[in-house]
């Protein structure tokens, strides 16, 4: 009974974001701590996908692709929103364990400043080249024009989505993950009460179909930045924001660019490799397209609590190395590793028996239900490789060793996985199966891979 009380009160504590400093104390206690809610937070953002897919797959095959090819697009612009997360949290977490709060501060803003710019020239150019991006990823004119406006609608909101990933990636390294659990709770209960509301009318409210949907995301992504503002300003305690902070350091942008442009190029990498991977998976039929848009939604709210996990061992490890204790960042990076594997390993022999019960919930029809069925079960067995590969990229990220992470990335998509796609997929007309195999077998290197280069050590060295 005393150890569920424990437990519980370490939730609870967990949940509230009171403790903040990791540099000390036990390593189990420090890695639940951040572990719970960037899980909880992560876990809001898989249910997000989860309803998101529900409503639009009530709406048809049509609108499941556009969704899916339009959210490709963005999760390949989402590369700069996190590409400067990386910067944020592996300088904010060193300077926070080096009790610089009004340095961490400084940072901060130099990153938001950057976000806007950036943001808002890809918003730009997503908007004016929208039909032609549509049509390369293999959109039909008729799917084009269907989806013309819900497109329009989402690359507008781009900024506010970015400026809310990369807010919540200071949140992270200033240790205050609890703060970046609420903003999600709310962001998705507002999205997913907008898009009941939006898609399929209510009262006055006239139905608006697959346009409500891209208004509810933008809407919900509006109220959560301001939120965040609004809290970073007044409410953490961590990091300092005053008349200081707020001017603009063209040197410590310089710097931040630096080392956020190896993290735009590292998730650049598999955005733009999945947004070719739809490219290559049309060239099937349309049927294909949309199992392996399902089962990648599917897979997307399965793994992402976990990555909440991996964010956790992020923070730890550049805590730690500010602090000056390398040793018990290793130690952080393993056990939560352990742990990672464990709790993906139960998700996948879940999977592995139950695919077609759970790609039924959204493919309606045979040849759809099968083909994510079959993809789903290729991709339970690389869940057990998912666990380390999650955990040790972000501590390598927040130890400063972006390129590293980023040349094994492009070692996994653009070396072994596209052109093995292609190869086994089309060029020997293996179809579906043979892409779903590539894809496995690239999840594989990279997960031996990055065990690897954690072992060398070198990451302890570098200097932030």
């Amino acid at each position: 009974m005393l150890k569920i009380r424990h437990l519980f009160n370490l939730f609870r504590i967990a949940l509230q974001g009171t403790e903040k400093n990791f540099t000390s104390g036990s390593v189990n206690r420090a890695t639940f701590l951040l572990a719970v809610p960037t899980m909880l937070e992560l876990s809001m953002e898989s249910l997000f996908v989860l309803v998101d897919l529900l409503f639009v797959s009530s709406l048809g095959e049509n609108a499941i692709t556009v969704v899916g090819i339009t959210n490709s697009v963005v999760i390949l612009i989402q590369s700069v929103a996190t590409g400067l997360g990386i910067a944020a949290t592996a300088v904010i977490s060193r300077r926070v364990g080096e009790q610089k709060p009004k340095s961490a501060g400084q940072a901060a803003m130099q990153v938001i400043y950057l976000g806007i710019i950036l943001s808002l020239i890809c918003s730009c150019i997503a908007l004016i080249f929208n039909r032609q991006i549509m049509h390369f990823a293999g959109a039909s004119d008729s799917l084009v024009n269907y989806g013309n406006v819900f497109s329009r609608t989402m690359f507008g909101g781009l900024i506010f989505m970015i400026m809310r990933i990369l807010i919540n990636g200071v949140f992270r390294g200033s240790g205050d993950a609890s703060m970046a659990m609420r903003t999600l709770a709310f962001s998705n209960i507002l999205n997913g009460c907008l898009c009941a509301v939006l898609i399929f009318g209510l009262g006055p409210v006239p139905a608006l179909g697959l346009l409500g949907a891209a208004i509810a995301m933008v809407t919900a992504n509006v109220f959560s930045v301001s939120y965040q503002v609004w809290y970073l300003i007044n409410g953490n305690k961590r990091i300092v924001i005053g008349k200081q902070q707020l001017v603009m350091i063209p040197s410590l942008m310089k710097r931040l660019l630096k080392l956020a442009a190896a993290g735009m190029v590292q998730y650049l990498v598999p955005s733009s490799s999945r947004f070719m991977m739809i490219v290559i998976v049309a060239r099937l039929g349309e049927s294909v397209l949309a199992g392996y848009i399902i089962a990648n939604r599917i897979i997307m709210f399965s793994v992402l609590p976990a990555y909440g996990i991996a964010n956790a061992a992020g923070v730890l490890t550049g805590q730690n190395l500010g602090a000056r204790q390398p040793e018990r960042a290793e130690a952080s990076i393993w056990k939560t590793g352990v742990f990672n594997m464990c709790f993906l390993g139960t998700i996948a022999i879940f999977l592995l028996f139950c695919s077609r019960s759970v790609a039924g919930f959204f493919a309606h029809e045979e040849k759809v239900l099968s083909y994510a069925s079959e993809y789903l079960q290729y991709m339970s067995i690389a869940y057990f490789f998912f666990g380390y590969t999650m955990v040790i990229s972000r501590a390598l990220n927040a130890a400063g060793n972006v390129n590293t992470v980023t040349m094994l990335y492009i070692l996994m998509f653009y070396i072994i996985q596209l052109p093995l796609s292609y190869l086994l997929g089309i060029y020997f007309q293996w179809g579906a199966k043979g892409i779903f195999i590539a894809i496995l077998i690239s999840e594989i290197v990279l997960s031996c891979s990055c065990v690897i280069v954690f072992k060398m050590g070198k990451w302890k060295t570098v200097k932030l």
